[in-house]
């Protein structure tokens, strides 16, 4: 008989226990496949959503140039395709990770007082809602509705463009051959292009752009400044890991090349990637950290499963070697069995490896990431081999090398001092990373200290556990008590019970460590989702100024559950400071504000908007009844009001000359079919100079468009003199019937009488702490939507405020604005930025209703869509990983119940039987065997749980929960329904299952086994 039949023979004759050993070693190779498999699949997936959440343009790549008639932009873009298409010939890398361009000319032109951009772009009809006809010949255009209304225009109109600077070039003209609407103004076909801009500058002198379809159109001015490209999309799906040091290299090229033919490539693709590698950069330093528990968890697994069933086979190997085996024979008969098991699991446990990360990958990871066999798999299942063949020789040799009368021994050897000495060695490496957890965290030392304490703690379970069962012993057997006995007995006595405590222990401490920083980490990418967002659903929109963007809102959502919110940045101490101007009366039905109920915020809204008077709204013309009781000779003097478009700056409109008596003032508002506000009134000279004057006026009404205003003269505060500028004259205000307004002085410059129309200061909510030298001032002064200092006061105080983080100033809108318009033009701010925030009540389609209100939308955000993004990244990937791993601990931990109960399985039912004949009852057998297994497994369930929590609780506020290189810091962790719940209930109903298998194994010790003396 062969030593491969004998081995066959045995694992077939010990089947049960064979396959136990089998799929141990199998799920000791999954998890050592696990990490390298998985860390890939992550690093890609992290690159495939990287790409795919950045913009077109922000990934494409363009190659073009811009300038006149001697530069390359003027080249037929047949002959630019033609170059690119060579260059990329010479590069397939890039090329195939190319999709097809869009070809684009465009150039500054200006029509009906109008500036525009007349544009050239490859199948624009295609993407065009057109009445008419598309404009593929010579001298024909296409034009916006917007533009058409605004500029009383039809298909088939003639329309004058100067192509080419003001002064020079040349006018030509077009023709109209339909009015078109774009299908999707933020689609990616449009590139970062801003053709529809109508308004954006506030005055009414900008349009949306003509697109014709003939290249020749756009060159028939040299003058003219075009700007001819190709823009190539990126197929981010093709762009695999090992892609991206070949993609920059070929970017590089590429530059080089095109440059040669005064062509420009301009891409951010770089960049994007350079973002991407942090992310991937951090799966890498995740997983060795999972990697090393886990891989000594299963190392340690093999070795007792090779020492248990070496150990078990004793009696076998005495009797090899008492037929005079040599020792080298015997080694092989002891170990032959074990080594055949663990090297068939290595493919099986490889596939299932490989199997389990492709199911992570569809479920979790991008689409069309998969996982990949790569030499670092191969290389871990390997390892995962060769450690079990390291561990089988380790564990054996003990066993190997005893006498024959030791292997027949059937009381099991005590622990040596190497044991102890194995013990201390863990605790010192487990103080050792704690210490560096006190000083740092992400050190790789201090990570380990989760495992390393889980361990200490497994083994101090396993003594204790030794130490109660030999008291409870003794109790039992002076009380005479036959379940605790029995139970009592066995675990003092069984030679692997310890082993079993410190695998259970750090199984359930890696799962519950893994589980509990998922938890906490989804409250807090909720968390960071809400703040970062401030509302469910965030639309960034282009708007001529902030008066427009509340119109369009109010319009768009006459419910009230959508804010106009207009922002911007100043610096103080040289640190940013986000402004954000919010429309106080929506703010409680809008935002989302975490750690303030609704209540809460209507309280904070009321604080920033107190009460004031109403503005002051104009029509087409304004009227002022005035009286002059004494007027000077000299110098001439004349009424005016100071007014103010929305958006504009403000004007001054002269009423007319004083002239003594009681008289009406007339002006026309050219330019406020929109509603312009009176800003206040003046009175100056009529000529200019700095002769000495003093005057009295009485202002007795004001009327607009035939009807009367409410200026409200007759209340103190509602009219205040502007200080002079020069301080060289004198004004003081009178409420009364009619407004009192007595002016003397030699300034140059009107004295202004302004209507109070906002509270003498903003009300603010400040995160952080002013930006003034005294950090908890009540007040201060920040330019606000304007150039000028703003005064503000603290009507609260936040730890962080919504999308604008821990250094802001959350003010209202509507204040704001009137106050700035005051002395500045809002519409050509380009420090503003505008935004529409939208509550869980907002209409669906809130985005197209605003683009039918002529507000562009740039792009949206949602709570949910930003909490997906951030569960893609690295740190909840690496999460993942850690979940993964965990679950792997805790089949090992099961499946080393399972072996230990199947080694000696034979004895234990003997003895069983002949306590049944001995007059042991069957169910005191069963109380007691169940007993036995609740100390054996709840303790280290219990420790490893407290372990693994108390791990999460010292780590986690080092290490980065939400977005990589930002540790936790501060966390909270409410109990519910969750990862950690779910992985103690899946863990207890898996040791409860292993449980009833073991008492149906055991079940089998009836009195006939005594017949056979089997044992």
């Amino acid at each position: 008989m062969t030593a491969w039949t004998v081995m066959l023979r045995g694992i077939r004759y010990r089947a049960g226990r064979s396959f136990v050993v089998f799929l141990l070693a199998v799920t000791a190779t999954t998890a050592a496949v696990l990490t390298p498999a998985y860390s890939r699949a992550a690093q890609q997936s992290v690159l495939t959503d990287g790409l795919s959440v950045a913009s077109t343009d922000a990934t494409g790549l363009t190659v073009g140039a811009q300038g006149t008639k001697d530069s390359a932009a003027y080249l037929d873009l047949a002959e630019i395709r033609l170059a690119t298409n060579a260059a990329l010939d010479q590069d397939q890398l890039l090329a195939d990770r190319l999709d097809r361009p869009v070809a684009a000319i465009d150039t500054e032109v200006t029509y009906a007082e109008a500036g525009a951009r007349l544009a050239y772009r490859q199948d624009v009809c295609g993407q065009l809602e057109l009445a008419g006809a598309c404009p593929d010949n010579p001298g024909e255009v296409a034009v916006s509705r917007r533009t058409a209304d605004a500029h009383h225009l039809k298909p088939g109109d003639p329309l004058v463009v100067h192509l080419g600077p003001a002064g020079a070039g040349r006018d030509k003209t077009f023709k109209i051959t339909g009015l078109y609407t774009p299908k999707d103004a933020d689609a990616a076909y449009w590139g970062r292009t801003a053709y529809f801009s109508a308004g954006s500058g506030g005055d009414g002198e900008r349009a949306d752009a003509l697109f014709s379809l003939t290249e020749d159109d756009l060159r028939a001015e040299p003058a003219a400044t075009l700007s001819t490209r190709l823009e190539y999309p990126l197929r981010a799906g093709r762009v695999r890991l090992d892609d991206v040091a070949g993609l920059r290299a070929s970017l590089r090229t590429l530059a080089d090349r095109m440059r040669g033919r005064e062509l420009e490539v301009t891409t951010t693709l770089p960049s994007v990637l350079q973002g991407i590698d942090a992310d991937q950069g951090a799966i890498a330093r995740t997983a060795p950290v999972i990697a090393v528990p886990l891989l000594l968890l299963c190392w340690f697994v093999l070795f007792l499963l090779v020492a248990s069933l070496t150990e078990e086979r004793g009696p076998e190997i005495a009797l090899a070697k008492l037929r005079g085996y040599p020792a080298g024979r015997a080694a092989r008969f002891g170990l032959g069995e074990v080594l055949l098991l663990t090297a068939a699991a290595v493919p099986v446990g490889l596939v299932a490896g490989l199997g389990l990360v492709q199911v992570a990958a569809g479920a979790l990871l991008a689409p069309g990431v998969h996982a990949e066999l790569r030499w670092p798999v191969l290389a871990a299942a390997g390892i995962a081999l060769l450690a079990g063949v390291v561990a089988a020789l380790l564990a054996a040799r003990a066993t190997l090398a005893r006498p024959v009368l030791g292997l027949l021994r059937r009381v099991p050897e005590r622990g040596g001092w190497k044991a102890g000495l194995a013990e201390g060695v863990v605790v010192a490496l487990a103080a050792a990373s704690l210490v560096a957890a006190a000083g740092d965290r992400t050190s790789p030392l201090a990570l380990l200290a989760p495992p390393l304490l889980a361990l200490v703690l497994g083994i101090a379970a396993a003594r204790l556990l030794g130490l109660w069962s030999v008291a409870r012993l003794r109790l039992a057997r002076r009380r005479g008590r036959i379940v605790p006995l029995l139970s009592a007995a066995q675990l003092s006595r069984r030679p692997g019970g310890q082993r079993l405590v410190v695998v259970v222990t750090v199984a359930v401490a890696l799962l519950s460590f893994a589980a509990t920083a998922w938890d906490v980490a989804a409250r807090a990418r909720g968390d960071a989702a809400e703040d970062a967002v401030g509302a469910q659903r965030v639309y960034t929109v282009n708007a001529p100024h902030p008066d427009a963007l509340e119109a369009a809102v109010a319009k768009a959502d006459p419910g009230g559950h959508a804010m106009a919110v207009v922002r911007a940045s100043q610096r103080f101490d040289n640190a940013p400071v986000e402004l954000l101007g919010v429309q106080a009366d929506r703010l409680a039905d809008v935002a989302v504000w975490r750690g303030h109920s609704r209540e809460q915020v209507g309280a904070i809204a009321a604080r920033l908007h107190p009460a004031a008077a109403d503005p002051l709204r104009l029509g087409r013309e304004l009227s002022a009844e005035v009286s002059v009781d004494a007027l000077p000779a000299r110098p001439a003097l004349r009424l005016a009001a100071i007014v103010a478009d929305p958006g504009q700056p403000p004007r001054t409109v002269t009423l007319g000359p004083l002239a003594k008596g009681t008289h009406s003032y007339h002006a026309a508002l050219v330019g406020c079919a929109a509603g312009c506000r009176l800003i206040g009134l003046a009175v100056g000279r009529a000529a200019g100079g700095s002769d000495p004057f003093a005057v009295t006026v009485a202002v007795r009404g004001l009327t607009s468009d035939g009807g009367p205003l409410s200026p409200g003269f007759d209340l103190a505060g509602r009219w205040l003199a502007r200080p002079a500028a020069a301080g060289r004259a004198t004004v003081t205000v009178r409420a009364g019937a009619a407004l009192g307004i007595d002016v003397s002085g030699s300034d140059p410059a009107d004295a202004v009488v302004e209507h109070v129309d906002t509270p003498d200061t903003l009300p603010a909510v400040l995160a952080g702490g002013a930006p003034t030298d005294d950090a908890r001032a009540a007040a201060f002064s920040l330019p606000g939507f304007s150039d000028q200092p703003q005064p503000f006061t603290v009507a609260d105080r936040a730890d962080s405020l919504p999308r604008a983080g821990r250094r802001a100033v959350m003010f209202d809108l509507d204040y704001a604005t009137r106050m700035a318009e005051r002395t500045a033009s809002l519409a050509d701010n380009g420090n503003l930025r505008y935004e529409v925030w939208a509550g869980a009540g907002a209409p669906a389609d809130l985005g197209a209703r605003l683009g039918a209100q002529g507000v562009q939308v740039l792009g949206t955000e949602s709570i949910d869509g930003f909490t997906d993004r951030l569960a893609r990244g690295a740190p909840a990937l690496g999460l993942w990983l850690y979940l993964l791993a965990g679950g792997a601990a805790i089949l090992l931990a099961l499946g080393v119940v399972l072996l230990s109960a199947y080694v000696g399985v034979r004895a234990r039912l003997y003895e069983l039987a002949a306590l049944r004949v001995a007059g042991v009852r069957a169910g005191q057998l069963r109380r007691a065997l169940f007993r036995e297994y609740r100390a054996l497994l709840g303790l280290p369930l219990v420790v490893g749980l407290a372990a693994g929590i108390a791990g999460a609780l010292v780590m986690l506020p080092g290490i980065p929960l939400v977005s990589v290189g930002e540790p936790a810091g501060s966390f909270s962790y409410e109990p519910g329904f969750g990862a950690l719940p779910v992985a103690l209930g899946l863990t207890v109903l898996g040791l409860l299952v292993t449980v009833a298998l073991v008492l149906r194994l055991l079940g089998r010790a009836t009195p006939a086994r005594l017949r056979d003396g089997a044992q």
